[in-house]
């Protein structure tokens, strides 16, 4: 019994990566599939190549460089707005929408920093296709918008973790990193077209982008009760399912 008590208060490791692995999985195919892909369509184009990290579309625009990360961000703030609303009555979903918006807030700012730093990416080139070549002033702000968006995260990740699972945040944290950067990098050990920068961009949107998840420390927070997370065999056996659909495409890559 004092067992099976320490580990439920704790929260189940195998239901948190589950849901881990579902977020991730989730942030990709939002940016890359629906954002990236959905602009590309939209404006007549053809998918030539869309992967766990990599896309390219017959009709190049700067529309569809932007598509991506907007279309995340919206699914960012959503996410993060339904978390408040959603109470710890709802553990799962609310950790799902937790995780969610902070590997967009991860990876988007994260992205937008190096975007305006390296001069790449797909908002530099968004900008430098619809209105020129970025200068200074505009890059400067946008890597300030970035590191806004990112430091914004972090707040949001520890204070929403802290709030749901209270000291179990930090372990909560540590596994949602590791089994989303694993299932994520593995997925992309299928692509067809080998490795190379598509699973180094694969590790650098979720695994890289979100190390900040290794320094929760959790705390309790007044005024709330830590929601423990418990074995959940159908959200377990819904990662699977989703993971192997996502291998089978977008993991092994579609496009012509």
């Amino acid at each position: 019994m004092a067992a099976g008590g320490s580990a439920n208060t704790r929260g189940d490791a195998l239901t948190i990566a589950a849901i881990a692995v579902l977020a991730a999985l989730t942030v990709t195919v939002s940016h890359e599939a629906i954002g990236h892909g959905g602009v590309c369509l939209a404006i007549g184009g053809r998918v030539t190549l869309l992967t766990s990290s990599l896309f390219h579309c017959s009709a190049p625009s700067g529309l569809i460089d932007m598509g991506g990360p907007l279309f995340n961000l919206l699914v960012g703030v959503a996410a993060a707005a339904a978390s408040r609303v959603v109470g710890v009555g709802r553990p799962v979903l609310k950790l799902f929408l937790i995780l969610v918006a902070a590997f967009v807030a991860f990876w988007e700012g994260g992205y937008l920093i190096k975007a305006m730093l390296l001069a790449e990416g797909d908002l530099y080139f968004a900008w430098a296709n619809l209105v020129g070549p970025p200068n200074a002033l505009v890059r400067g702000v946008g890597a300030a918008a970035g590191l806004a968006l990112y430091v914004a995260g972090v707040v949001f990740v520890d204070r929403s973790l802290s709030s749901l699972t209270g000291p179990g945040a930090r372990r909560t944290a540590r596994i949602a990193w590791l089994t989303a950067a694993a299932g994520t990098v593995a997925a992309a050990l299928f692509y067809r077209g080998g490795v190379g920068p598509n699973l180094r961009d694969a590790f650098l949107e979720i695994g890289a982008a979100s190390l900040p998840l290794l320094l929760i420390r959790g705390r309790a927070v007044n005024g709330s009760t830590p929601a423990p997370i418990g074995r959940n065999w159908s959200v377990v056996l819904l990662a699977v399912a989703v993971w192997v659909v996502f291998v089978l495409t977008q993991g092994r890559g579609l496009g012509s």
